[in-house]
């Protein structure tokens, strides 16, 4: 008796062994739930299949359910790549359209014959900048294989960029007449009798000065090059939006908003002679 009270826990697990064993013996030889002790085996049986069951139907949803997630995350990418080249084809929509556009303000810019006639397009990407706020010097991904050469011009759909001052294979650096060492002979729209000369301001504008100190230019008058030197005349350089008589030099200096948008260049087309 000690025995048993010291290994209780064993007795109950050994009892309950044995039970099982006379259920499993005793449905052994007597098949079905015809009679009383059928039925209750079967009851014993149903009561701990039930829970085994259960923990089976629940393994199998969430197998199901792991396979499901894997294959709604398989769709989800297959959704984002098509979203992905759905949104590429835009952006080539869009820069044909941007381009298209460059290309009608270009037809305006240059509206002399002698530049159309005169020179071949190569259209470029402005693929480097010299990394201040301004677009004093940049690179191109067109050169010398694309017929550009040292001192070609340079312009975009606004007006006037610049100049080639270094090129290579497949790519060409440009100075902009925004720049303080690159001067530029202008004329003035209204009046071509006016004549000037001007130069970038270090800030990202133009300033000039007029030949004629008697020079009836005035604020809002739209500056052309002249075509004396290497820029062809015609092409727009920007606007006037002061005039300031200098006693210093005697002269009629203007300050001259450019017709390009120096903050953001992207595309710019280059004037090769035929």
């Amino acid at each position: 008796m000690n025995l048993l009270r010291e290994h209780k826990k064993l007795t109950v697990m050994l009892s309950i062994l044995l039970i099982l064993i006379v259920i499993i013996v005793a449905s052994y030889y007597n098949p079905g739930n015809s009679t009383a002790l059928g039925r209750g085996i079967e009851k014993a049986v149903s009561f701990v299949q039930g829970p085994v069951s259960s923990a089976g139907e629940g393994i199998k949803s969430g197998a199901r359910g792991i396979f499901q997630f894997r294959s709604v995350l398989k769709e989800n990418e297959e959704l984002k790549d098509e979203v992905a080249s759905l949104n590429r084809e835009i952006i080539k929509l869009k820069l044909s359209r941007t381009e298209l556009n460059e290309l009608r303000d270009l037809s305006n810019v240059l509206g002399y014959q002698n530049v159309t006639q005169n020179y071949n397009l190569v259209t470029a990407d402005v693929i480097a900048m010299d990394g201040s706020n301004w677009f004093n010097f940049f690179t191109i991904n067109r050169g010398t294989n694309s017929g550009i050469y040292k001192d070609a011009v340079v312009i975009n759909g606004e007006g006037l960029i610049g100049r080639v001052y270094e090129v290579g294979p497949d790519w060409a650096k440009v100075i902009s007449v925004i720049d303080e060492s690159n001067s530029v002979s202008f004329k003035v729209f209204r009046n071509m009798q006016l004549l000037g000369i001007l130069s970038g301001d270090g800030k990202g504008s133009l300033e000039g000065y007029m030949i004629d100190p008697d020079a009836a230019v005035i604020k809002g008058d739209i500056l052309i090059t002249s075509g004396m030197g290497m820029y062809p005349e015609g092409i727009v350089i920007g606007k006037v939006k002061k005039v300031v008589w200098n006693n210093d030099t005697l002269l009629k200096t203007i300050a001259i908003e450019p017709a390009a948008y120096f903050k953001n260049l992207q595309k710019v087309t280059v004037l090769i002679k035929k």
